[in-house]
């Protein structure tokens, strides 16, 4: 294990311009990569991010199972981390999420469109683009 992966690996960094550019598949590969080579506290936190791009793009291709169940998973992961993990200000990308989210978290999982649901695209909820969340790091004595 290499003991200085942190907040300046690039690999944690591109991922978060793919997120921003919503480029979400991107940002979870990107991401998945750096997770593997983490442990505790440094992978939980890459792993919520991993699922919240992931939840991102499944709730774009209208598979708004995939999204939930990925969104809640993320929330788990990243709630118990504090406010701030590598310079990310966790609480506000949760709250962030939330927003983004809260269209789909009052259906219950069986009641919401899967990947191949053939009527997906009529279902009444849609991802509104000015609630996804964009993620900014704080300055680095901030943190």
């Amino acid at each position: 294990m290499n003991d200085t992966l942190d907040a300046r690996d690039t690999r944690y960094h591109d991922g978060i311009r793919h997120f921003n550019a919503r480029e979400f598949y991107d940002a979870h590969e990107v991401w998945e990569d750096l997770w593997h080579q983490l442990h505790e506290k440094d992978a939980e936190f890459i792993q919520g991010l991993i699922q919240f791009a992931t939840a991102l793009h499944h709730f774009e291709a209208r598979n708004l199972k995939g999204a939930r169940i990925l969104y809640h998973g993320g929330v788990e992961l990243l709630s118990r981390l504090g406010d701030v993990m590598w310079r990310l200000p966790v609480k506000k990308l949760l709250e962030d999420m939330h927003a983004c989210m809260r269209d789909v978290l009052p259906y219950e999982q069986k009641d919401l469109p899967g990947r191949y649901h053939p009527e997906k695209n009529s279902f009444p909820v849609k991802i509104d683009e000015h609630r996804i969340p964009k993620i900014f790091l704080l300055e680095e004595n901030a943190s």
